[in-house]
């Protein structure tokens, strides 16, 4: 039988709306259940050949409430150089370019916040960016935007349409993280201090939509009010400060970077952290 982790019992679901409306949020009781896998009836092992050594089973790593608050602080670490990255480019100005500043300090002060709850579960806190996302999912983001032409990569056609593409999806995922967290730390104060966080990340996907779409056109996505959802002039669906009726915990599907000549243009899935992307026990920004 694999060992799978529990759930808190009690688990709940954000609704983006009530997050955007009263920066908490309504939670809908969820009964999830972690199950172990049966036996095989016994059947026994198949004999070995030749004189190869023994597999070495790997290491089993704890995955607690410190480790998921780890990695949460690396992510809000990861959207701090993402944005810095971004105001380097040197794409938006004015308004926009004023967002960016504001969500950079709202993001540092947030990878502080979650230092402290790390320290509250028992942990170390890990205040850097997570390696995982900086080697895998980062660089072919920067490169829609910047181009890279050894790999053949032109770059954006409109770097500040895709800076703010960049913007909405590293929100997006954090208040995503945040939502699924909730059913999974086993302490109600740190699931509380999370809420919050998850929050203000929904409220700062919205906050960037509508610099991007424009009010009133970025409120409501038509897909919430069961209607179509048409693409704009540059074939790219708009961003909405309510895409769905309820928080999602689907990777961002961030689609950017020039069209090809088929007029097609690249989509990047951008998940929440999983187990290849968690920042373990003992590991250390050095590392």
């Amino acid at each position: 039988m694999t060992e799978s982790n529990e759930i808190p019992d009690g688990a709940r679901r954000f609704d983006r709306r009530q997050l955007l409306v009263t920066g908490g949020a309504t939670l809908s009781l969820g009964a999830l259940l972690a199950a172990c896998g049966g036996s095989s009836g016994g059947a026994e092992e198949p004999g070995r050949v030749g004189y190869a050594p023994m597999p070495t089973a790997l290491a089993t790593e704890t995955v607690d409430d410190s480790v998921y608050l780890r990695t949460a602080q690396s992510i809000e670490r990861t959207i701090v150089d993402v944005y810095g990255t971004l105001a380097d480019g040197g794409a938006l100005t004015g308004a926009d370019a004023e967002l960016l500043t504001r969500l950079t300090e709202s993001h540092e002060a947030a990878a502080d916040d979650v230092g402290d709850l790390v320290t509250d579960a028992g942990g170390e806190p890990y205040d850097c960016p997570n390696q995982w996302y900086m080697e895998r999912v980062i660089p072919p983001i920067l490169e829609r935007i910047t181009g890279d032409p050894a790999q053949d990569i032109p770059p954006s056609d409109d770097p500040a349409r895709d800076s703010l593409a960049v913007m909405d999806a590293m929100e997006s995922m954090a208040a995503s993280m945040y939502q699924g967290l909730v059913e999974k730390l086993t302490v109600p104060e740190l699931r509380a201090e999370v809420m919050l966080l998850g929050a203000r990340s929904a409220r700062q996907s919205a906050a960037v939509a509508i610099a991007s779409t424009g009010a009133p056109n970025a409120y409501v996505s038509p897909a919430v009010l069961g209607e179509e959802v048409v693409a704009d002039e540059a074939g790219l669906i708009p961003l909405y400060a309510i895409p769905t009726q309820f928080g999602t915990l689907s990777p961002y599907q961030l689609i950017i970077g020039a069209a090809s000549s088929a007029g097609t243009r690249t989509t990047i899935p951008v998940v929440t952290p999983a187990d290849n992307s968690y920042v373990y026990t003992g590991e250390t920004c050095d590392a």
